[in-house]
């Protein structure tokens, strides 16, 4: 089965609603995406998420949402650093929260990674 470019697919049940991921773990239906797909899908990547994280991924998901484009990881930083301050408006911070980049920010927020590029 091809999904969004990729090869593999599979269901994952939680609760009584079923979520189709990509064998990469990317969220195929950007709709479906709510607070139980969000955590499974950061304990399965090792990611404890704390309030920045929740911040960092709601910026995500209303950039991706609004603007149906991915935001830039300084653009996020610096989102954070309204909120958190200037030390927390760095990349070195940012990869801090998501030790894998933006592939692991935008797997949890539910965002699809086809079309990003740096």
């Amino acid at each position: 089965m091809k999904v969004g470019g990729e090869d593999m697919a599979y269901h994952v049940r939680l609760k009584d609603k079923r979520y189709l991921l990509t064998e990469k773990d990317y969220l195929v239906n950007v709709e479906a995406w709510d607070s139980e797909i969000r955590d499974w899908l950061a304990d399965r990547v090792g990611v404890e998420l704390a309030q920045e994280h929740l911040d960092a991924i709601e910026f995500i998901r209303n950039t991706y949402t609004k603007r149906k484009t991915h935001p830039n990881p300084r653009v996020i930083a610096a989102n954070l650093a309204k909120k958190y301050g200037p030390d927390k408006g760095s990349l070195r911070h940012f990869y801090s929260l998501f030790p894998k980049g933006v592939q692991q920010a935008f797997a949890i927020a539910g965002v699809p990674m086809q079309g990003f590029c740096f």
